[in-house]
């Protein structure tokens, strides 16, 4: 039976609590409109995709430890939308030994303008390959081939933090956020729930079955990943099922929450449906 009462008239102890605390919340919409602004809103409302950690995301049969990393890279690349852009796979054995690699990008004006296809039908839109003599260098362990969700969160956050570092903008609150916008971008390329899965990796109770090698690192919290996610969702018109159903399921309670929370900020989604 519905309330007779609304929300805001019933006692503590009936609301539902939220799920991140309201600074949190105003960081992630706040970045989400950053997002929207200045990466190709056009891109996220009419190609992105919620990519689940599947075979039919995924596929593909390899035989060495490079080729399965490679082969997730370039997935994962395509998903983001920028398989055009100069990025180069590298092991961190590479990174250790080169010390151009260890480097910092800087901005190039060629990739100035910030142009994604993300695409997934069978007739590609053209799109022209850049060509530079500065690769952009996307690094990882060997052992993360182990966690290939992980693996994927994982180079989905690079793929974000070069594409914030060549676009020049500063995230909301300044650089000391990178890290987070770029995770919120990331999410935002249609890898929420990857990123949300690989945000918290239990040790369990024997030390030989924790591989610290083969986690990724994580800028936002695990609730903050399912609040990103559960508002991509909303942005994106994903209904519940879909978009919990590869979503670990202790996490998916919190993803109901999320949605609560957010639907109670119904202005500000409308506002970010708005951008242009």
């Amino acid at each position: 039976m519905p309330s007779l009462f609304p929300s805001f008239l019933r006692p503590s102890f009936l609301r539902a609590k939220p799920l991140v605390d309201e600074n949190s919340a105003d960081f992630i919409f706040s970045t989400v409109a950053w997002v929207l602004q200045n990466f190709d809103h056009e891109e996220f409302f009419n190609r992105t995709r919620l990519v689940a950690p599947s075979n039919e995301f995924f596929p593909g049969r390899v035989s060495s430890v490079d080729g399965k990393a490679q082969n997730i890279f370039q997935h994962t690349l395509r998903y983001a939308g920028l398989s055009h852009w100069p990025f180069e796979l590298r092991s961190s054995y590479q990174q250790q030994v080169d010390s151009e690699c260890q480097m910092q990008p800087a901005p190039q004006d060629e990739l100035a303008l910030i142009h994604r296809n993300s695409t997934s039908t069978d007739i590609e839109i053209p799109v022209p390959v850049i060509i530079t003599d500065t690769p952009l260098f996307v690094f990882y362990n060997p052992q993360q081939t182990l966690k290939p969700e992980d693996l994927s969160a994982s180079y989905a956050h690079v793929i974000a933090q070069h594409l914030i570092i060549q676009s020049k903008q500063q995230p909301p609150g300044g650089s000391q956020f990178f890290a987070e916008a770029s995770e919120v971008l990331a999410t935002m390329m249609g890898f929420g729930v990857l990123l949300s899965n690989s945000a918290y990796t239990f040790r369990g109770g024997c030390g030989s079955c924790y591989n610290a090698m083969a986690n990724r690192q994580p800028a936002l919290t695990e609730l903050d990943s399912v609040f990103v996610l559960a508002l991509f969702s909303r942005l994106k018109g994903i209904a519940t099922k879909d978009a919990t159903f590869h979503l670990k399921k202790y996490l998916r309670p919190s993803y109901k929450r999320a949605l609560k929370q957010i639907d109670q900020r119904l202005e500000q989604v409308n506002s970010l449906k708005r951008i242009a």
